[in-house]
């Protein structure tokens, strides 16, 4: 398998908003984490933590990356879970996966990552 850079992880989250047809503002999302500079997507995204991504050929699926800046950025909570689950969907995944998905990082912050994470 090739090795990822940069520039061709971009040029693949570049192509698949016309593969799956994302809205704009679905598309302006995970532009935003892209083009921060308060975090690097590259080296900063863990991908969907504990979870495999069978559709996807590397780490960095959009939602996660948009999921994981939210949360570099303090943006926890009920709405990046909502943002989670819309571009999951967005990306064809079934409305019970994407939800199961999402419930399981709200609970997981509710329940221990906003009380421990620093």
């Amino acid at each position: 398998m090739r090795e990822s850079t940069r520039e061709s992880e971009r040029a693949r989250i570049e192509k698949s908003f016309e593969v799956f047809g994302l809205s704009a503002e679905d598309r302006a999302l995970i532009v935003e984490a892209l083009d921060s500079e308060k975090w690097d997507w590259f080296e900063d995204c863990d991908g969907c933590t504990s979870v495999s991504e069978v559709f996807w050929p590397t780490k960095y699926f959009p939602p996660c990356v948009r999921h994981d800046f939210d949360c570099a950025m303090g943006k926890n909570g009920l709405d990046a879970s909502k943002r989670f689950f819309r571009l999951q969907t967005a990306y064809g995944m079934s409305w019970a996966r994407a939800g199961w998905r999402a419930a399981g990082v709200t609970v997981a912050w509710y329940a221990w990552l906003k009380w421990w994470r620093r």
